[in-house]
């Protein structure tokens, strides 16, 4: 008479789609009146699982609030009889030994001629499902029909569904009141992300991405990661090209550097010179193998990395052009000082994580982890992670142009990207900045903030930032497309304002704001009487702003 419920584990790792929301029968527990006819369900739990914990539940039940129903406690031989009505109920069991938990989950249906039913349950490891909520106007719970479980997803809308056994369940997301759900089958171990704002409830699992694998020094690695590069930093060769007078890159066959010590300085006698208490002088000197020696070739240099590691800049690494680092396969992290430009071309940064810097200060004084600066252009930022920047974690200013920056992280600083200064110090129109597939939070002013210049945003995701997700002031040209905003204030216009509240119109920026998606607040047709953008002038291929892109972007932005 039981049924478990394992079976469903060959469900498919990967679901996209769209789920009806309305469901207006409301679900109670205990379903019809019963008949009066009382069985008995007897139940072993198999092994040595004396004294665990059953209880059961009628399998439309579904939790009105977050406590817990009642268990039954097996005896010493690990059996337990519930006396039950007929009908169809949904069976827990669970077990604790110390620090280890075990359960199962059965289902069960009883009738009049039933007496006694008994059965044999064996517990196995405990997993969870979990997953994001994009949060719009109202929070809903999160429930499985026939358990105890009621789960309200946190500030950032992530939940989690604890202590389920292997196997499959019917995930229901909805108001407390039961009015509206939506259902999912989902397997344990899954994360699942969920938009509950429309009347359409999408729900995407989480696909593993493929790690790059480490570049031997086959060319063809490096023309394969050129083969990626899209919006304003088209043209850019790295280490396969060469930056002629005039600013021009030109196809060129460039060296191989490897990075095998994270050591950046280190220290030298130099026995010639001996003070008069016997002293030999010492000099600093750069590590021979270190990313300093790699960086300073004055060639083309495609740089690899022998093994992980923090590499820690003792100084700013202040960078020529037609380089390509390339951390793909590793965990480079970089710490200290920063890396800086100024003039410098034709520059990749792939799969690399910065981190941790030597100024924690939050003044103007704090290096970022990449300045852009003085005319600095073709620039790539591909699969990096910023992190732990006490103000701005990468800027492009004073003329810099063609940048592109995708499916990096930016995450717990002030800003993510300074784009430009503002008019007062320098009116820059040149400038100009892709930004695509990028991930932003625990920000505690703005995702992005540009004076003038051009800026394309599209299929980025705004979480957890506490001012605007992207800031269009100074004359700044911005298309902000196909983005998803969890926050409040999607785009702001103006980088002052009066102390009456009124901008002040001189700081203005212009938006052109097309077919993105606001979960906290924010439409498009805000910026109706702004949308004077501009059109890039390279060709791109922008996704929905949707669930699925959301969880691309929690998955597989950043290092790889």
């Amino acid at each position: 008479m039981l049924k478990n419920l394992y079976k469903s584990l060959l469900a498919p790792a990967l679901l996209a789609g769209s789920f009806t929301a309305c469901s207006n029968d409301k679900n109670v527990a205990g379903g019809t009146e019963a008949e009066s006819t009382i069985v008995a369900l007897q139940i072993q739990v198999a092994g040595n699982h004396a004294y665990s914990r059953v209880r059961a539940l009628p399998d439309d039940f579904l939790a009105e609030e977050a406590t817990e129903a009642e268990w039954i406690e097996t005896d010493e031989n690990g059996f337990v009889k519930i006396p039950m009505e007929p009908g169809a109920y949904t069976v827990e069991a669970r077990h604790v030994d110390g620090t280890d938990a075990t359960g199962a989950v059965y289902s069960v249906a009883l009738d009049s001629s039933s007496s006694n039913v008994i059965d044999t349950i064996k517990l196995v490891e405990l997993s969870s499902i979990e997953g994001f909520v994009l949060l719009g106007e109202s929070t809903p719970v999160i429930r499985i029909a026939g358990l105890d479980r009621y789960v309200v997803p946190d500030s950032t809308g992530h939940f989690v569904i604890d202590s389920l056994p292997t196997g499959s369940f019917e995930v229901l997301f909805g108001d407390p009141q039961s009015i509206n759900l939506a259902k999912v089958e989902s397997t344990t171990g899954d994360t699942l992300y969920v938009d509950c704002s429309d009347s359409v409830v999408q729900v995407t699992r989480s696909v593993e991405s493929v790690a790059t694998e480490v570049p031997n020094g086959d060319w063809n690695e490096h023309a394969a990661l050129l083969a990626q590069v899209d919006g304003y930093a088209v043209g850019v060769l790295g280490a396969a090209g060469v930056t002629d007078s005039l600013g021009n890159i030109l196809a060129a066959e460039g060296e191989i550097c490897v990075v095998t010590t994270t050591e950046d300085y280190v220290i030298v006698e130099d026995t010639t010179e001996v003070d008069s208490a016997g002293n030999a002088k010492t000099t600093a000197v750069i590590a021979p193998g270190s990313l300093r020696e790699c960086a300073y070739r004055d060639s083309p240099t495609w740089i690899l990395f022998e093994k992980s590691g923090t590499y820690n800049l003792e100084s700013p690494l202040r960078l020529g052009s037609d380089k390509t680092f390339d951390g793909r396969g590793r965990d480079v992290r970089i710490t200290g000082m920063g890396i800086l430009t100024q003039e410098s071309s034709n520059l990749i940064f792939e799969n690399l994580t910065f981190t941790a810097p030597a100024i924690t200060v939050q003044d103007t004084s704090s290096r970022r982890a990449l300045s852009l600066h003085n005319g600095t252009h073709h620039v790539w930022v591909d699969h990096c992670v910023f992190e732990e920047y006490p103000l701005v974690e990468l800027d492009v200013k004073r003329g810099s142009h063609n940048v592109t920056i995708s499916w990096s992280r930016f995450e717990n600083a002030q800003t993510g990207v300074l784009f430009g200064l503002a008019a007062d110090i320098i009116m820059d129109t040149a400038q100009s900045l892709t930004m695509h597939h990028n991930y932003f939070a625990g920000l505690s002013r703005d995702g992005i903030l540009a004076h003038g210049g051009k800026l394309h945003a599209y299929n980025n995701f705004f979480d957890s930032v506490e001012k605007s997700g992207v800031v269009c002031s100074d004359a700044a040209r911005c298309l902000i497309e196909k983005n998803v905003f969890n926050n409040e204030l999607p785009v702001t216009l103006y980088r002052w304002y009066n102390e009456d509240g009124s901008p002040v119109d001189s700081t203005v920026g212009f938006v052109n704001m097309v077919e993105n998606k606001f979960s906290a607040g924010g439409s498009d047709s805000d910026f109706a009487d702004h949308a004077v953008g501009f059109v890039p002038d390279y060709k791109y291929e922008s996704g929905l702003a949707d669930v699925s892109l959301v969880l691309r972007l929690k998955n597989e932005s950043g290092s790889r």
